[in-house]
């Protein structure tokens, strides 16, 4: 499977699992989990990001802007960086710098949720509804 989200790639996860691990959880074709099932933990987590972006009113999905992309990147990196070292070493039993990780990926998702951050490149749309109007003229009929 080829990946579809534009933030990250399995090398962004590679880079961070090694700064935990060493060489202790190498990233491939055969290993456990396999690079397939990493490009599904990127997209899985860069979808569930979208839809939260979706839900805030952002027009453009998946953000294309250079900054939004790099802010993307981190948590969508973290978020599967998480699911994967769990993948990896079976369940929860965290290390410490893998909590931190989802920690900071939990965080970021609560940010986003309460407006306490946003997208640089682009602002949410203004909400749209509809209006209904009556109009009286005092006269009767």
């Amino acid at each position: 499977m080829a990946p579809t989200n534009i933030y990250a790639a399995v090398s962004d996860v590679q880079a961070l699992v090694t700064t935990a691990s060493g060489s202790g959880l190498t990233i491939s074709a055969s290993s456990n989990p396999t690079t397939t099932l990493v490009e599904g933990f990127l997209d899985q987590t860069a979808a569930e990001i979208d839809s939260l972006l979706r839900g805030k009113g952002y027009g453009t999905i998946p953000a294309s802007g250079t900054n939004d992309k790099l802010l993307l990147r981190r948590y969508t990196t973290l978020g599967a960086a998480v699911i994967t070292w769990r993948a990896a070493f079976g369940g929860h039993d965290d290390t410490g710098r893998v909590k931190a990780w989802a920690d900071e990926y939990k965080a970021f998702l609560e940010r986003l949720s309460k407006n306490d951050q946003r997208l640089i490149d682009q602002a949410p749309l203004g909400k749209v509804g509809v209006v209904l109007m009556s109009r009286y003229t005092g006269e009767d009929e």
